[in-house]
């Protein structure tokens, strides 16, 4: 089926959610999510050739004859050496689409997914050209105290020294890559205080770019709700998107943290 094709039945395109980290990606993913009618798969990695695999989400496909978990194993020794040896860079991504995708689409008529780490974001496009892609962004000053509350809870993934430049850094590097989609691709820019104060909006928007089946938009907190570490997100949130985290640094009460925080924003002028 063509991806461009226009009745009822057609394939719908492949969405490919673009993050810097603590954007809301999460949440945009649970909204676009609902099945059967779409599935976003959150930060498989497979541009990396690995398969992350979740336990909700093979739970969840399992119940439409989906096994993760199987296709995990059968391509697992391939995908190591792929690693190890330094080829075949984009392997899971081919094993993904040729083995993967055609049981999926015979159970759910949209397929995406959503990652953080943005460096080979072209393997993805290689192999899905007409790609929906969703760029989401937020406030560097709140991407900065939402990183640092999560590295001193030790809950967050965050490797070597935590400064203002190593995070400026690592964002304008991930920005950089964004760009290059937005001159690339079809894209939609999702910042995160819209979605956080006028998420009906934003969301209809996302639903109406990605072509999305969904009737409603799906249901939201799951993750949160399940993951070690993401208690405190949930208990704020809930299984609503709301706007208690937007401009977080306007109410910050540490000052010094706040002049950290303005630090980043000042050293990603093109942001």
């Amino acid at each position: 089926m063509d991806e461009q094709s226009g009745d009822s039945s057609r394939q719908r395109p492949f969405v490919f959610i673009a993050s810097l980290r603590r954007t809301g990606s999460t949440v945009l993913s649970e909204a676009l999510t609902e099945l059967p009618y779409s599935f976003i798969f959150r930060e498989p990695r497979l541009d990396m050739n690995w398969f992350n695999l979740k336990a909700s989400d093979d739970a969840q496909l399992r119940e439409f004859g989906i096994d993760l978990v199987a296709f995990a194993r059968r391509h697992r020794l391939a995908a190591f050496l792929s690693r190890r040896l330094g080829i075949g860079e984009a392997y899971m991504i081919n094993a993904f689409k040729k083995d993967l995708l055609p049981k999926l689409r015979t159970s759910v008529q949209q397929v995406g997914i959503k990652e953080i780490r943005l460096r080979n974001w072209r393997r993805y496009h290689l192999h899905f050209p007409h790609m929906r892609i969703l760029l989401t962004g937020r406030d560097p000053r709140d991407i900065y105290l939402s990183l640092y509350f999560r590295t001193t809870s030790g809950q967050g993934s965050w490797s070597g020294p935590y400064t203002p430049e190593t995070v400026a850094d690592h964002l304008n590097d991930e920005f950089s890559r964004q760009l290059e989609m937005y001159d690339t691709g079809a894209c939609m820019k999702v910042r995160y205080e819209e979605l956080a104060s006028d998420p009906d909006a934003v969301l209809r928007q996302a639903i109406s770019f990605t072509d999305s089946p969904i009737p409603s938009v799906g249901p939201i907190g799951g993750f949160t709700g399940t993951a070690p570490g993401r208690s405190v997100e949930h208990e704020l949130h809930g299984k609503h998107i709301t706007s208690k985290r937007a401009f977080r640094w306007k109410t910050e009460q540490d000052r010094s943290l706040v002049m950290e925080a303005q630090r980043v924003f000042d050293l990603m002028p093109d942001y």
